[in-house]
């Protein structure tokens, strides 16, 4: 069998952000697990150098990164770049310290680890024609890229102005590896119509990783969104967040502070300055509506844990992880009636459609004040709910095996 050489690339250079999303999850989960294997090893690029870190380093720099403790201090080289984050220098600092190799010359790098290899990159970053040419060089004998989320070259109305030609471009270099991975059937389906001659493929999910248990006061803080709702993820078009706040807006104007109260848990991206003005102006903010960013994976499941119910009324979504996080949780979930959050939630949730305002406002109304004698939707979902199982990394490594064994041969 090859050798695994793993890009960690994004993981590094995404160190100032707290909650992993669905795509950092998944370079996680792979790191965890080839970790284990002494001949595997873990690619990381820092500005023009690159690093090469074997299972162990690996593993402690996740660790580091995840732990949300204070990396150390960076060294002279990391403290010569201006335009990153403190704390991407320092995980920048943290990688050259583990590494077992590093250089310039990422052909030269490669080729200085003997053996037969099979490059991994399950980010979707980091991939373009003149990388897999120097991977190539160096000995790489084949190359496994995933697409998670091509959501943009359909919906470019929802994404930043650079999405698309961004996606484009990662559909180019992803046409040159010798096999894709994809995290979804819409996404298989939308990269076969970017790609004129697509490699093999393979459909293979990720998986659900259960998120931690909140204590202390973390468990306290997240008391404060018992019996609420909860949006998660980043707040940017495509999630549909400005459908819910006009429906709050309603709430506020007929119920005042008796209205339900809802937790939005992501960070601002671009493209959502009128949700932004909401929640920094409406008179609702702070009162029945509340902004949560920056908060760590137990914060997140400690308000999911006790919320009345996750809202995703997204119009598109590479993956859904969100909403099979809150099932995970034993959170129902009101999803928008999309592909990608069907395939997530399987027959647990109820799906509405994104625009149907209506049925929105009466689902949320029906799971904050069930009435008596009449039909409990919210006590229906958690009935289903019990039959509902998270999808195991387990299926998805073994899925991606059997289709490199195919490729290696």
């Amino acid at each position: 069998m090859a050798r695994r050489l793993l890009d960690l690339t994004r993981t590094v250079a995404r160190a100032g952000r707290l909650t992993p999303g669905a795509i950092d999850r998944t370079e996680r989960a792979w790191t965890a697990r080839l970790s284990a294997d002494p001949e595997a090893r873990f690619l990381v690029s820092a500005g023009p150098r690159h690093l090469l870190l074997d299972g162990d380093g690996a593993r402690e720099l996740i660790a580091a990164l995840d732990s949300g403790a204070e990396l150390p201090p960076a060294d002279l080289r990391g403290a010569f770049s201006p335009w990153k984050t403190e704390r991407q220098r320092r995980a920048d600092s943290l990688a050259r310290r583990l590494a077992r190799g590093m250089g310039e010359d990422l052909t030269a790098l490669i080729s200085s680890q003997p053996g037969r290899w099979t490059y991994l990159n399950m980010a979707q970053a980091q991939l373009d024609a003149a990388r897999l040419k120097a991977l190539r060089a160096g000995g790489v004998r084949r190359a496994v890229a995933m697409a998670h989320d091509l959501v943009g070259l359909e919906r470019p109305e929802l994404t930043r102005p650079t999405e698309p030609t961004r996606l484009l471009a990662f559909l180019a270099a992803a046409g040159l590896c010798d096999g894709l991975v994809y995290a979804s059937p819409e996404t298989a389906r939308i990269a076969a119509r970017g790609l004129e001659t697509p490699p093999p493929g393979r459909i293979a999910p990720p998986g659900v990783s259960p998120l931690p248990t909140p204590t202390g006061a973390d468990a306290q803080d997240a008391a404060e969104a018992a019996g609420a709702f909860v949006m998660l993820g980043a707040i940017e078009p495509r999630r549909n967040h400005l459908a819910m706040l006009w429906i709050w807006r309603r709430l506020w104007d007929e119920l005042g502070e008796a209205a339900p109260r809802l937790f939005i848990l992501g960070r601002r991206a671009s493209e959502s300055e009128m949700v932004q003005d909401i929640l920094e102006r409406s008179p609702m903010a702070g009162r029945v509506v509340f902004e949560r960013r920056d908060l760590t994976d137990a914060q997140v499941a400690g308000r999911l844990s006790v919320a009345c119910a996750l809202l995703a009324p997204s119009f598109a979504e590479g993956s859904g992880l969100a909403a099979a996080e809150a099932l995970a949780l034993g959170c129902p979930v009101l999803a928008a009636d999309i592909p990608a959050l069907r395939a997530a939630g399987g027959e647990a949730p109820d799906y509405i459609d994104p625009l149907d305002l209506p049925e929105w406002l009466e689902a949320i109304l029906a799971y904050a004040h069930p009435v008596e004698g009449g039909a409990d939707r919210r006590a229906a979902q958690l009935a289903r709910l019990a039959a509902w199982r998270p999808r195991p990394w387990a299926e998805h490594f073994a899925e991606v095996d059997d289709f490199l064994e195919e490729i290696e041969r």
